[in-house]
């Protein structure tokens, strides 16, 4: 990891003893002798010394790291000491609840995207280095089915290309504008595997 690729980028920190978030903030800088990034300490929602888990939205991929949080608080700073770091985990690994929004662009057919008329839109649940899983109505995917999705966020677009790997019901029914539906449509959740993910600097969601 470089300082350019993690200053001001998204990381969502957790706890390791009771699986809480601990923040949901921005990277000030990133130390590289020692490992570490410095954020805001008033992002935190405790400031003990705590043994964390933290997924970093970096320039061109998805970061895990497992480190901890020291007391000490200077200018409004905390120090979140890195320890090694991996892209890639299994399903029974920490996952990060993201308010997000995306769109999904396309899909592939023999390794060639096609892309869609009409995007689709999806909420994400969770996501982690590796997986992301979101909702839509249901039966609009397959188990097997590789497509794009594009999440907007504050450093621009994340676009990700996701296999769908399992499917789930939905906890409940949400609101929906497409026509012939009454006060909502089914929802189901698709658990996916990131297969490449990237981000396009300054581009939004059109």
């Amino acid at each position: 990891m470089k300082e350019g690729e993690l200053k001001n980028r998204r990381i969502i920190v957790k706890s390791v003893e009771d699986d809480t978030v601990l923040a949901d903030t921005a990277i000030l800088r990133f130390n590289s002798v020692s490992n570490s990034v410095m954020i805001r300490a008033d992002s935190l929602s405790q400031k003990k010394f705590c043994n964390i888990s933290a997924i970093i939205f970096a320039e061109k991929c998805l970061y895990e790291v497992r480190g901890t949080i020291r007391r000490a608080v200077v200018g409004n700073e905390v120090e979140v000491y890195l320890g090694k770091s991996r892209k890639k985990e299994s399903r029974t690994r920490t996952r990060y609840p993201v308010a997000i929004e995306g769109d999904i662009r396309g899909v592939y057919l023999d390794e060639r995207e096609i892309p869609l008329h009409r995007k689709i839109q999806v909420k994400i649940v969770n996501m982690s280095a590796s997986g992301i899983l979101l909702s839509a109505d249901m039966g609009y995917f397959n188990i097997g089915e590789v497509f794009s999705l594009a999440l907007k966020t504050p450093q621009g677009a994340l676009e990700l290309r996701c296999e769908i790997v399992r499917i789930q019901k939905s906890k409940g029914v949400y609101s929906t504008k497409r026509k012939g539906v009454l006060g909502g449509a089914l929802q189901e959740e698709y658990g996916c595997r990131i297969r490449e993910a990237h981000f396009e600097k300054g581009k939004e969601q059109e």
